[in-house]
């Protein structure tokens, strides 16, 4: 976008675009569920998980799928792409049948669902991108219909990724709310309605009905919302927000994260009544998704990360202070990215600012990164 902005180049194409999507959905939060899921689920089971069955081929068909998908999208060939989302799908319908094998106690029934079934989203929108894909092979395209491949990420993204964000929240709130409690009906009824808000939102891009997707962006939106409220994430203790009685540099993260979930509830509700009044509403729906993968996920990623480094690894963090710039990092390239919706106003000159938005994402992410590799290394 930078360099289409200062040094001329072609606008980005739909074969990038859709490589954005794709590195950022299964390439980064994919990875992410897959890597921190033997931990947490050692933690919620109570005995070890079987980490050298699925891990390691995991590991190489993921690592292998974006290979081909970032070479066959550089270098023009469509082939290599549609073979890096045949492995991609196929690391995923692996990892989503360990997770079903896995939470298999009776108490862990409702996780079980919710991990689950969100795990079976993200398997499902790979396969729905296999076909696609060969399909577009086939009749000589270069890529499928765009219509078709944001179906594709919304069945990952809300269904898949917001779902396991979701799903680990539930046992893991506590971390940074001390008196979080989600009502039994609510958490059994999660997955029931971020799966109809998934395929409602899916099928509306599919069938190009900017309406349907749109209502089922708010469902799944303010079904996470409502469970974050249930579970005393608004209420107060002692004078003091309950985010700020733990760790305080991962409770102002993970308060980013609720304030963007919160934007992005209202970015969808407004969505919803432009789409339904007949009116288009492209900048706001993608500033909404990006205030939902941006600060909301990688807030909660983020966060997570700096609090499970000294749980796992039994020790401080490396460079405790890079959690602050962090904080102001990720907090700058949300606010930077989500003010697109001001270019509909007329605001061009903000284009830049927006694009500049991912170097302080980038950032945020790398000092997470940084401690992570840190603790690795001196553990080794």
């Amino acid at each position: 976008m930078l360099a289409w902005l200062y040094a001329g180049a072609p606008a980005v194409s739909v074969e990038w675009r859709l490589l954005h999507a794709s590195l950022q959905i299964f390439g980064f939060f994919g990875a992410l569920i897959v890597g921190v899921a033997h931990h947490l689920f050692a933690r919620f089971t109570g005995r070890v998980t079987a980490r050298s069955a699925v891990t390691s081929p995991v590991l190489a068909l993921l690592l292998a799928a974006l290979a081909l998908r970032v070479a066959g999208t550089w270098g023009g060939v469509p082939a290599a792409v549609l073979a890096g989302a045949v492995l991609q799908a196929l690391a995923f319908l692996v990892f989503a049948g360990w997770v079903w094998r896995c939470l298999d106690p009776p108490p862990l029934g409702p996780l079980r669902r919710q991990l689950g079934a969100s795990s079976g989203w993200i398997a499902a929108a790979c396969l729905c991108e296999t076909f696609l894909r060969l399909r577009a092979v086939n009749a000589g395209l270069a890529v499928p219909p765009l219509d078709s491949m944001r179906a594709v990420h919304s069945m990952a993204l809300l269904g898949g990724v917001i779902g396991w964000v979701s799903g680990v929240l539930l046992r893991a709130g506590p971390m940074f709310l001390p008196r979080w409690n989600v009502p039994a009906a609510l958490a059994r009824a999660l997955p029931w309605m971020l799966g109809l808000g998934a395929a409602l939102a899916a099928a509306g891009e599919w069938a190009g009905d900017g309406r349907a997707a749109r209502l089922g962006e708010l469902v799944v939106l303010g079904s996470v919302a409502a469970m974050l409220i249930a579970g005393g994430v608004l209420r107060q203790a002692g004078g003091m927000l309950p985010m700020v009685s733990r760790s305080v540099p991962e409770s102002r993260m993970f308060r980013l994260a609720v304030a963007s979930l919160g934007a992005a509830v209202l970015g969808a509700a407004a969505g919803v009544g432009t789409s339904w009044g007949g009116g288009e509403a492209h900048l706001l729906t993608d500033a909404v998704r990006h205030l939902v993968a941006v600060g909301f996920l990688t807030a909660v990623a983020i966060a997570m990360t700096f609090r499970l480094i000294p749980v796992l690894e039994g020790r401080a963090l490396p460079w405790p202070r890079l959690r602050a710039v962090a904080l102001w990092a990720l907090a700058a390239g949300v606010v930077l990215r989500s003010a697109e919706t001001l270019l509909g106003l007329g605001w061009g000159w903000m284009a830049p600012a927006v694009a500049l938005s991912g170097f302080f994402v980038w950032a945020a992410v790398l000092c997470a990164g940084t401690n992570l590799l840190g603790a690795v290394v001196r553990r080794n």
